[in-house]
């Protein structure tokens, strides 16, 4: 029996416009009225998880920067939060900021950007001065390298697994895009992880959980989760780990024609 749904945002339930569809919407708030626990984990921070599903009236919980963090979806209460020390950020930050495009360092409310151009948005603060970078972000949730040549990914995660042990630093892509970087997380922190440590707190089993992703960052929950689901469009090593792949893509409806077909008829 389902009692948790996990869904990720980028190319899951976010279609190809950024945009949680009314009808995604109105079925998973139907679920929550029933019980249903929803969960949102995405790479994003809250405030921007907060802002591009219209302030997640459909969900529970908020799992964000890939696993460093669970808020109270409504509360904006922090259940669990990791964070990233100072003094390894700068350390990043100055080894290799030339080799980046940008770097983001992200809090629950902010995207501190280390980049030429300096400008500040609804959530982004950009700047080419990393010690303002440093002591302005507070609670360092999590980072992101994107780099200028793209071929040096594997080879600049291989020397940063190697210095920061303290660390879970790992390569990312969604399903969209043929781009890849780097994101770095606190010791041990990923979506599963966040997953299993919020089921454990509800005290539901894992296999009395349901999983939805399409990039790499949705790997290990798609493979560990009781029930991990792969988009139409997930990168194919998701779709390979998955228990089971939806029939329609995120801008579509995907995971909400899947979930009708399983839960109504069920």
């Amino acid at each position: 029996m389902i009692k948790m749904i996990v869904l990720d945002l980028d190319g899951t339930i976010l279609d190809s416009n950024s945009k949680v569809s009314d009808n995604t919407k109105r079925y998973l708030n139907k679920l929550k009225e029933k019980g249903y626990i929803i969960v949102i984990a995405t790479g994003r921070n809250f405030a921007s998880a907060f802002q591009v599903t219209n302030k997640a009236i459909f969900a529970n919980y908020i799992i964000s920067d890939t696993g460093s963090c669970i808020y109270n979806a409504q509360t904006a209460e922090a259940l669990f939060l990791n964070t990233i020390a100072r003094n390894d950020a700068l350390k990043i930050l100055n080894s290799y900021n030339d080799e980046c495009e940008y770097i983001d360092v992200c809090d629950k409310n902010w995207y501190y950007k280390y980049c030429d151009y300096i400008y500040k948005s609804d959530l982004t603060i950009a700047t080419n001065k990393v010690d303002d970078i440093v002591s302005n972000c507070q609670n360092i949730s999590h980072m992101s390298l994107s780099f200028k040549d793209y071929k040096k990914v594997n080879e600049i995660y291989q020397n940063l697994s190697n210095e920061f042990k303290n660390l879970n630093i790992i390569i990312m892509q969604d399903s969209f895009s043929e781009k890849k970087w780097i994101e770095i997380l606190p010791f041990e922190c990923s979506k599963y992880n966040a997953i299993k440590k919020l089921a454990d707190y509800l005290k539901i089993a894992n296999e009395e959980i349901i999983c939805f992703g399409d990039g790499l960052n949705d790997l290990e929950m798609s493979k560990k989760c009781g029930i991990g689901i792969a988009l139409k469009n997930a990168l194919p090593e998701v779709k390979e780990n998955a228990k089971d792949v939806t029939a329609y893509d995120n801008d579509n409806d995907g995971v909400i024609k899947y979930l009708q077909k399983l839960i109504d008829n069920d």
